[in-house]
């Protein structure tokens, strides 16, 4: 019998080309009064930052800047300030020394709008494509105290829903927060990011922000030229993990583990206050817009900020690690690699049925994991992470926790 394996035809067909020598790198930055800092010194920096870059990857870079503020009556001079792609060094420098931190009124600012901006750019479709959003506040809708806007955007823009759109058009978000203001926000920042596979980077000093920008940069150019070989092998691996029925955790490990023995090494920025949570891979990252993150999101407790002398930001090459393991097998989902398995038999109808059956249960269960969350809410903060689900299963289902192929869940809490 002739079978055809659709899954692997769209791997074939589907597979991601880049040149990475090309490399759109944007600029999206809170341009508000507790700015003033971060702006001098990305306007000092600018040219020494393009030229690590290009000394060092031999990039062939255009850059762009978006600034945003908020919108009336928290601010009357701009609401976003875009400024697409140039070639040109002292242009982009230009646009920084025209900006200036002023203006904000209430705590959110205008993340949505300056995220939304950052979509219609004209981006080369084989570049590598990165945006460094460098914000200390939080969007419109997200339980601030002194929210004009608790409904979110007055223009309706969703953040969740732009970055997911913004993962399928293969564009990195590097999320850099300032602390310790963003300190309560960092897990909803960290969520960000890691939907597209990039990375939160925690920033407590103005003068680390070319340190910054020139270590995440060369990291994500470095995973990019990985997964120009290694994509197409992370995709077969997510699918056999699909099949073999384990979870994301031991499936990020056989991944890892196939990547290192390959000898596989990149390029890593120290980055170790920027790991994600359990909190934010398991739920956070999950959520499908910006309602269904505001009636869940807890503010991060921690107080603490991290120091300065904690805090490294250097560059070196290694195998590659599990946390950048979970970030290109995000990148693969993102890029719609991993199909559902579709067998088109010429066979009898019989065999027929039996396939159209196990597809209507492959569906079911998707439409199921895709709606989990919007069937939970949270009642009085209350909320239960899994954090070892496979270990404490027994005793986890004592306390009302269900499990589901060793992804986290909640206490079922009905809406009231």
């Amino acid at each position: 019998m002739d079978f055809t394996t659709q899954f692997e035809k769209n791997i074939d067909s589907e597979l991601v080309q880049y040149d990475p020598s090309l490399l759109d790198l944007v600029f999206t930055m809170d341009c508000t009064g507790s700015m003033g800092a971060y702006i001098d010194n990305a306007t000092k920096n600018i040219r020494f930052i393009v030229d690590e870059i290009i000394n060092n990857e031999k990039s062939d870079i255009r850059l762009a800047l978006i600034q945003y503020r908020d919108h009336p009556p928290q601010d009357s001079t701009f609401v976003t300030c875009v400024h697409d792609f140039t070639c040109k060094v002292e242009e982009m420098k230009q646009w920084l020394e025209q900006c200036q931190a002023q203006g904000g009124g209430d705590t959110p600012e205008a993340v949505a709008d300056a995220l939304h901006d950052v979509l219609t750019l004209s981006w080369r479709p084989e570049a590598t494509k990165i945006c460094i959003l460098i914000s200390d506040a939080p969007p419109h809708g997200l339980n601030s105290y002194d929210d004009t806007f608790p409904n979110g955007c007055p223009l309706g823009f969703d953040p969740i829903k732009i970055v997911r759109e913004m993962a399928e058009k293969h564009i990195t978000l590097y999320t850099v927060g300032v602390e310790p203001s963003i300190l309560p926000y960092r897990d909803f920042f960290m969520s960000l990011a890691y939907s597209t596979g990039g990375q939160y980077i925690p920033l407590v000093d103005a003068t680390l922000l070319a340190q910054v920008i020139i270590g995440g940069v060369r990291e994500e150019i470095s995973l990019d030229r990985l997964m120009q070989d290694a994509q197409q092998d992370i995709a077969n691996e997510i699918k056999q993990a699909e099949q073999d029925g384990i979870n994301e955790r031991e499936m990020t490990m056989r991944i890892n583990h196939i990547l290192t023995s390959k000898n596989k090494r990149v390029k890593q920025m120290h980055n170790t206050f920027g790991v994600t949570s359990n909190l934010v891979e398991e739920y956070y990252s999950k959520c499908v817009d910006m309602h269904q993150m505001k009636s869940i999101y807890k503010m991060t407790k921690t107080t603490q900020e991290n120091k300065m002398d904690e805090i490294s930001y250097a560059l070196k090459e290694d195998n590659v690690t599990v946390e950048q393991t979970k970030r290109l097998i995000q990148k693969v989902k993102n890029r719609k690699l991993v199909k559902s398995t579709t067998i088109k038999p010429n066979v009898d109808e019989t065999t027929t049925e039996k396939q159209t059956k196990e597809n209507k249960r492959n569906n079911q269960r998707q439409d199921y994991d895709n709606s989990r969350l919007r069937k939970r809410r949270l009642k009085d903060g209350a909320i239960d992470i899994l954090i070892n689900a496979e270990d404490n299963y027994q005793e986890d289902q004592k306390e009302g926790i269900l499990h589901d192929d060793g992804m986290m869940k909640t206490k079922q809490l009905q809406d009231q």
